[in-house]
């Protein structure tokens, strides 16, 4: 990579090879994105990396972590924004919006997200309320129930989704209890 010229291109927007991949709280990948990246500074050892939208996350990696630039006159105009592709050695994972992540990668080849562990965790009725995960999520907007596990599938296709929210260590983890005739998790939906 040559570091010289990428540090004429700061201000250029980029795609990136491979482009980012987006997850889910549950670590599922999302949709994938057309997006750009706005090449910030590039010191001697590393290129800042801005998402080209409003409030955008910003990222910094290595100068090894780039194999080549290549500009992308089809997008460019004279004078206005200039565009290019970012040739990368990492796959980038952007968990939920907020946190990234990288995982090397032959240059511009994807590399698929890991599965997402997800811990279960057997707790009472005011569980949700006690722990404070009722009020989080019902000031996002959501509203809580239990479902017995035979009515999930059509609770989801309702809009309906499993409560997953990471435990003190980071774990991903969903709630169950234990009721009779079956046992029942703990799901959430956005209030209309």
């Amino acid at each position: 990579m040559n570091l010289s010229q990428l540090k004429k291109n700061a201000g250029f927007r980029v795609q990136l090879e491979p482009p980012a991949i987006h997850l889910d709280v549950r670590g599922r990948e999302l949709p994938g994105k057309n997006e750009d990246w706005i090449i910030g500074a590039v010191s001697d050892t590393e290129i800042h990396l801005n998402e080209a939208i409003p409030l955008g996350l910003t990222t910094k990696i290595g100068k090894d972590a780039v194999h080549h630039f290549t500009t992308n006159p089809s997008r460019s105009t004279v004078g206005g924004l200039q565009y290019g592709f970012l040739m990368l050695t990492v796959q980038m994972y952007i968990h939920e919006n907020v946190r990234i992540t990288y995982r090397p990668c032959r240059p511009g080849e994807r590399v698929d997200p890991s599965p997402t562990p997800i811990a279960q965790k057997w707790v009472d009725l005011q569980y949700p309320h006690a722990s404070g995960i009722q009020e989080k999520l019902e000031r996002a907007g959501y509203h809580l129930g239990w479902c017995p596990d035979s009515r999930l599938a059509q609770l989801e296709l309702q809009g309906w989704d499993v409560v997953v929210e990471n435990d003190r260590h980071g774990m991903p983890t969903t709630f169950h209890v234990r009721t009779h005739p079956e046992n029942q998790v703990l799901v959430k939906t956005l209030r209309p």
